[in-house]
């Protein structure tokens, strides 16, 4: 999974749960109002093993309510979008989900991590070894 499926997967999640919410990215500057932005912060590589590495993808994801309503009434809705997105095959759990307020609209950073292992390279990757014995002089 890449950082485009990422944000695809959270988009059809946040559709999902909020269907008459559109979703943009943050820099679009959009001024509808209900509408969920979102915006990629950072991603990271690490290798946990010689052939294993996690990328984490963190996003930050902004509910713009109506004029008038109350934007913590959403948080817990969102949380449970974000938690878990993907489908049966390509299921990704947040490792971290955090709450807080912009100028009293909630702001979401959620972390994602995605596993990858590096394939074996193909073919023997250890040959045979000749051993050769050689006589040690008695004293």
């Amino acid at each position: 999974m890449d950082a485009q499926e990422v944000i695809h997967q959270v988009q059809l999640s946040l559709t999902t749960k909020f269907p008459d919410v559109p979703f943009y990215r943050a820099d679009q500057h959009e001024t509808q109002q209900p509408r969920i932005e979102y915006r990629l912060v950072s991603v990271d590589f690490t290798r946990e093993r010689s052939d294993r590495f996690v990328r984490m993808y963190t996003l930050e994801i902004r509910y713009i309510p109506k004029t008038g309503e109350s934007p913590d009434h959403h948080t817990e809705s969102l949380f449970e979008a974000l938690e878990t997105i993907g489908s049966d095959n390509t299921l990704c759990r947040a490792s971290e989900l955090r709450w807080d307020t912009d100028d009293g609209i909630p702001r979401m950073r959620v972390n994602y991590p995605v596993r990858t292992v590096k394939p074996p390279l193909p073919g023997v990757l250890m040959g045979e070894l000749d051993q050769h014995l050689r006589s040690v002089p008695q004293r």
